[in-house]
């Protein structure tokens, strides 16, 4: 493809080269501060370089750019290929885990069942202790001093 933009680059100034060629009467030329008097051959070439200066430059811009998104997009692929690393290294690990849970013998699942429950029954009788003291610290208020 690089080829094909290269060919017809040079096809372009060829064409511009012939017009300039039939051209070569002289022009007046008005600037901002004045006026001078131009080949019309040297106002044709330089108006092509003067665009083809300023294509480059944006072509360079956009390289640029795009290389600095490239090297993003390449960032954020490696992490987000070690975060796909952890998490199937987690995922081995909780099915080792859960294997090992399962191959668990009765005996050992009733008293994890029993110890459980303990922990249940203990969890259940906190929350009225606690509301008992709370209920303590409503009935005597700190009265601020006068």
């Amino acid at each position: 493809m690089g080829s094909f933009y290269l060919i017809l680059a040079l096809v372009f100034s060829l064409i511009i080269a012939i017009v300039a060629l039939a051209n070569n009467e002289p022009v007046t030329v008005s600037y901002i501060f004045g006026r001078a008097e131009v080949s019309l051959i040297l106002l044709i070439l330089g108006s092509a370089f003067v665009g083809a200066l300023v294509m480059g430059f944006f072509a360079i811009f956009r390289s640029i750019r795009s290389a600095f998104s490239f090297r993003e997009m390449r960032r954020k692929n490696e992490d987000l290929q070690k975060q796909v690393k952890a998490l199937e290294e987690e995922k081995i690990f909780l099915e080792a885990e859960l294997n090992k849970a399962v191959s668990v013998p009765e005996e050992e699942k009733e008293d994890l069942k029993e110890t459980v429950q303990d922990e249940n029954l203990q969890a259940e009788t906190q929350p009225e202790e606690t509301a008992d003291v709370q209920k303590e610290t409503k009935e005597e208020p700190d009265e601020p001093e006068r």
